[in-house]
């Protein structure tokens, strides 16, 4: 190579890093700029600014931030199929991906994104303008779909973040896609057989998706898995308040709601085996045969199952009191008040470097 090929080639070389740079210095200014709209409640603005951030410099940090922004954006159990985000031309609009143009006559006012829709009859507030424009909108559940993406994204460089895994969790619940949670957390549970925590969050899910009997299976599995006895009769607990939710909400049928009522007593009455004195398993248990009774109707089979609530209903009286009791009679029973001023603090998106 000639000496002055050499000269170019430095050159170019030195052009690229300067480049490089001035891409990662626009991608952390883009990322606190997301940091202060999000701050803002801007959340679309700050969306499309950790998206444009996100091309400069691939860091985990902008991927949870991200995966936040998405979350705050979409809009849990409605049925609003499209969410608007910006005047169609806008940054928002060329730094989202997914978005598509629709021509709608929205209240207009600068710096608002509610683009509620209007007419004759629904009139605008005295501060907006009914205005026909085109804006780009996106599907609610590729919201949803987005956050938990980044979500995950974050999860890869950050596996023990649990906080972070209950967040990216609750956007596929709150989109109903349930079949996404259940696959990620059966994957985690491949990983960790056996996990007491992982399966109780499966069981979670199941019964979130209208499972009952699949969730008390997974509930099960947590006790049995477990050693510790508190946390079995937590377990066996968490049946009876699926069984007693169920039942409450009068959408069974009388065959699962007789079959409900005895799993759940089952599982109570193990919880009860093991912890004598804890009255929440046998009053819930009077609760569940009288439940049972109900689905009996005018029966023999009912009138005992009402005659067993009576009992333990008195039985989980005599325990309550004990209890108390003995908390009375327990030096230092009594606890200290809560100091005051004390608050709770946490920044919602997370600063890098």
């Amino acid at each position: 190579m000639s000496r002055r090929a050499l000269c170019f080639a430095v050159i170019a070389l030195v052009a690229v890093g300067a480049s490089a740079g001035c891409e990662q210095l626009d991608g952390r200014n883009r990322t606190r700029t997301g940091n202060r709209m999000f701050g803002d409640k801007e959340f679309v603005d700050a969306a499309a600014q950790y998206e444009k951030a996100l091309t400069e410099v691939n860091d985990p940090i902008i991927h949870y931030n991200l995966g936040l922004a998405y979350s705050k954006v979409f809009h849990p159990g409605s049925t609003q199929q499209q969410v608007m985000l910006d005047v169609q031309g806008s940054f928002v609009c060329s730094a989202i991906p997914g978005v598509a143009p629709v021509q709608k006559q929205v209240c207009m006012k600068e710096g608002d994104k509610h683009f509620d829709e209007c007419d004759a009859k629904h009139v605008c507030a005295s501060s907006f303008k009914c205005e026909q424009t085109t804006l780009c909108q996106i599907e609610n559940a590729t919201l949803a779909d987005m956050s938990a993406k980044h979500f995950e994204s974050w999860l890869t460089a950050n596996p023990t973040d649990t906080e972070t895994r209950g967040l990216m969790t609750q956007v596929w619940l709150d989109a109903s896609q349930y079949d996404k949670a259940l696959e990620y957390w059966n994957g985690l549970l491949q990983q960790k057989p056996n996990d007491p925590e992982i399966m109780g969050s499966l069981a979670g899910i199941n019964l979130k998706a209208g499972d009952w009997r699949k969730s008390i299976e997974w509930y099960n599995k947590v006790a049995d898995a477990t050693t510790d006895v508190s946390a079995k009769v937590a377990a066996y607990q968490f049946i009876g308040n699926v069984a007693w939710s169920k039942l409450n909400s009068r959408s069974l049928s009388g065959p699962d709601s007789v079959e409900l009522a005895d799993r759940g007593i089952g599982a109570l009455q193990k919880a009860a085996q093991l912890q004598p004195d804890n009255p929440k398993p046998v009053g819930l248990q009077a609760s569940l045969f009288n439940f049972r009774g109900s689905a009996h109707g005018a029966s023999w089979a009912g009138s005992i199952d009402r005659a067993s609530a009576e009992d333990l209903k008195h039985a989980s009286r005599v325990l309550r009191d004990k209890a108390k009791k003995a908390q009375e009679l327990a030096p230092g029973g009594t606890p200290a008040p809560a100091p005051s001023g004390a608050a709770a603090t946490s920044e919602p998106v997370k600063t890098g470097g």
